[in-house]
């Protein structure tokens, strides 16, 4: 999604309106079930002008996740 698109959508919503983030994952790759988490946007991360990260998720993991970004740490979009 680009920023454009982003702002376009949230220009009509109310400015004290809460911003969520809904993660959508299938229960098993078998199964027609997903589950649906859902988490208020925590903090945004944005380390050069052509990418923004918008961050959701308990809040010790979201200050453990920017301070590994500040730091420079490289990440892994797997879990260990």
């Amino acid at each position: 999604m680009r920023v454009s698109e982003l702002i376009d959508i949230l220009r009509d919503k109310p400015s004290d309106a809460d911003v969520e983030i809904a993660f959508v994952t299938p229960v098993d790759d078998d199964a027609n079930e997903i589950v649906v988490n859902h988490f208020e946007l925590a903090a945004i991360y944005s380390p050069f002008d052509d990418s923004v990260l918008l961050i959701a998720g308990e809040d010790a993991d979201v200050d453990e996740l920017i301070d590994a970004l500040e730091s420079g740490d490289n990440l892994s979009d797997e879990a260990e």
